[in-house]
């Protein structure tokens, strides 16, 4: 073949391979691939991303939502994206009642005389988090409900604000074995030495004190009676004038995956 044909079939090639999109080869037996997959996407990977959804602030791919994405998707129909579309009440034909509950929730977060969004910092999101702990050698479990509380400098930070939990009954024994008696008050209350020999000293508190399962966790966290193994799952819950939904992580192989609305509460 002549050398100017050559060429000219060469850069004829380059050309057309310019326009075919970057793939990796087909390789026998391997399904290693440069292409990444739709269900990506729309999988929502972080809590912070299903706000961001939640908010149409950014699209599948993160990039800010601008008025080709309003046109494509506006914000009712996107929102219905972010719903467990596995839950059987979405599911179930013969029953539509939650499915008008999200509906109606939908049309109350995008009208727009009134829309409605996520503010994290307002105290509108609390997390919820389940957590398999170790109380004096016997592995328990707990609930854990986090805050974020915003500080004088606008930083923030979250913070712990109730503990549920059933391993503290024995405490209720221990009210009746350490107290400081009622006559105290004629030694001058001599009998706080007591205090000293207790292993947990909040015995002398209140009982509204003694008996609040928050305190007792920290404290016994502090006296390392109690250890947490292992934080098993954490939820949201979020607040909205007369609606509470529940955003849950659903782990699975599909488009609809990630954080979802798992359950929506009208309040009112």
């Amino acid at each position: 073949m002549p050398m100017n044909r050559l060429f000219l079939l060469i850069v004829g090639l380059l050309g057309v391979l310019s326009y075919l999109p970057a793939q990796t080869p087909h390789l026998a037996n391997s399904s290693i691939t440069t292409e990444t997959p739709d269900q990506y996407y729309l999988q929502v990977k972080q809590f912070g991303e299903f706000i961001d959804r939640f908010n149409y602030v950014s699209d599948w791919k993160g990039n800010r939502i601008g008025n080709d994405f309003e046109a494509k998707f506006p914000r009712f129909h996107y929102l219905g994206y972010l719903f467990n579309k596995e839950d059987v009440r979405q599911q179930n034909l013969a029953d539509s009642n939650y499915r008008k509950l999200c509906n109606q929730f939908l049309r109350e977060v995008v009208d727009p005389a009134a829309p409605q969004f996520i503010s994290l910092f307002s105290g509108q999101v609390t997390a919820k988090a389940l957590v398999n702990i170790n109380y004096r050698g016997k592995n328990q479990n707990c609930t854990i409900y986090f805050l974020p509380e915003v500080l004088p400098d606008r930083s923030a930070k979250w913070v712990i604000s109730k503990v549920e939990t059933n391993c503290f009954k024995t405490v209720a024994d221990s009210l009746q074995k350490y107290f400081i008696a009622p006559n105290s008050h004629e030694t001058s209350f001599i009998n706080l030495k007591r205090i000293e020999d207790l292993s947990n000293p909040i015995y002398f508190y209140p009982s509204t004190v003694i008996t609040d399962t928050s305190l007792l966790f920290m404290t016994e966290v502090g006296t390392n009676r109690l250890t947490i193994n292992n934080i098993e799952k954490v939820m949201y819950l979020i607040t909205f004038h007369s609606w509470l939904i529940t955003v849950k992580e659903f782990n699975r192989t599909s488009n609809n995956s990630g954080w979802l609305i798992s359950n929506i509460e009208k309040t009112d």
